[in-house]
Parts: structure tokens; sequence; C-alpha cells
């Protein structure tokens, strides 16, 4: 019995990494609904995790209870991107300054690893959207380590708060769209950056790098059928599956 509670908070934290990773991979897509009961059947993790992982998921923003009919994985519009991207533009470039000029040299040895992680990412990579995703997650790694190195409690949690919507609209258009695409970590310029700790190059580019990206993902997004509603759909959903958390 007095084991109970850290096995509790012990399958709480799986159940909420595994649906987390679920909503940004797009395994669960935008919009559709999710029952505790479906998770908990689905996962074998049990309701009590699973009600616990959808609270933190919903603080998250990455999901909204329904009354009397469960949760629904948080809808993407075209204005949920352009805004979302609007507010990374202000703070990416600021996180990327102050982590390259504040953070540790263990930090920046982090960040170094990350870059040269990415040959590996190509080779063992089977799929075009696996190696998306793998990038996707170097890309995460390494914007966690420098919001730490800021040492801002606001920043790193408003990052936190943006990052997983970040990573999902990725993840939701590289496979189909971007996979030829270099990511912001492949780029030449940031192993001098970190090396010389470069805060204003760092901004510049990560601001370049946004912007680019915004304009290319509303391209890509306007042409999408769903578009043509007020929701943005997978277009790989159509052909899957419904999820047992339905």
């Amino acid at each position: 019995m007095t084991d109970a509670p850290a096995d509790r908070v012990s399958l709480g934290e799986t159940a909420y990494r595994r649906l987390r990773a679920d909503i940004i991979s797009g395994r669960l897509a935008p919009g559709q609904r999710l029952t505790e009961r479906g998770l908990a059947l689905e996962t074998g993790l049990g309701i009590s995790p699973i009600r616990d992982a959808l609270t933190r998921l919903d603080h998250d923003g990455l999901v909204k209870t329904v009354p009397r009919k469960g949760y629904r994985v948080t809808p993407l519009t075209v204005k949920t991107v352009d805004d979302l991207f609007m507010l990374w533009r202000i703070i990416g470039p600021e996180i990327a300054r102050l982590g390259v000029e504040q953070g540790t040299p263990e930090q920046l040895e982090q960040v170094k690893a990350l870059f040269a992680s990415i040959p590996d990412i190509r080779q063992r990579a089977t799929t075009a959207g696996e190696e998306a995703l793998r990038r996707i997650e170097v890309a995460n790694a390494t914007f966690d380590v420098l919001a730490e190195a800021t040492d801002n409690d606001y920043l790193i949690g408003l990052y936190h708060r943006l990052s997983g919507d970040m990573s999902r609209i990725w993840a939701l258009v590289y496979e189909n769209e971007l996979g030829t695409t270099s990511s912001f970590v492949e780029e030449n310029p940031w192993p001098d950056i970190v090396r010389h700790r470069d805060g204003t190059a760092a901004a510049d580019y990560t601001q370049r790098y946004i912007e680019q990206s915004h304009e290319r993902i509303l391209q890509i997004l306007s042409r999408w059928p769903s578009v043509m509603s007020s929701e943005v759909i997978p277009i790989r959903s159509a052909d899957q599956p419904h999820s047992p958390g339905a």
C-alpha cells in the first residue's frame, strides 16, 4: 500500500509522455475525440494515470475538455498556425540569444552534441517520415537546452507552453511536404555561433528561419483540402484507422 502513490506518479508521467508524443506526431490527430476509458484500454495504464495525463495536456493546451463527452485533441486552424508563429517569432530569437550568451559550458556542449547527431539521423532513419520526426526531436532538444540556459522562469514556461503545438505543426506537414527541407539545427552557422557565444547572430538566424518557415507552412496548408473548412486535418489521417482512444 505504501508504494501506491509513487507508482501512480510514475504511471501518470508515463501516460503523459506517451499521449503527448502521440499528439505531437499526429497519431492522435487534431480534433480527434478521446475518452479516458478508451485510452486506458489502449495503453493498459489505467483510468487514474490517463486522467492525470489528460489534465496536464489540457493545461498544456494540447487537448480540450468536452463536457459530458470526454476530451478532444485541440484542433489546428490556419489562424492558429499563423498566431503561433507570430508569437514564436517574438520569443524564439530571444531564447536563442540568451541561451547562447548565458549557457554553461555543459549546456553548450549539449547543443554541440545535438548538432553532431544529425548525420546519424540520416543514416538510421528508415523512412522520410521517421527522419523528419527525429529532426523535430533534435530541434526540440536544442531549444530545451537553450531555454533552460536563459534562467528566466517566465520565458522557460512560455516556451514549454508553445513547444508542443510548434512540434505538431512541423510533424503535420513535414512528412507530407518538407521531407527534403533542412532542419533548424542542421544549418552550418550554428557550430560557430555556439563556439563564439554570438547571441546576436543566434537571434538573427533564428528570426530569419522562423519567418521563412512561417511563410512556407502557410503556403503548404493553404493547398490542403481541409483548409476549406475551419480546421486543418492531416492528409494522411483519412487513410489511417481511428485510435481506440476515440
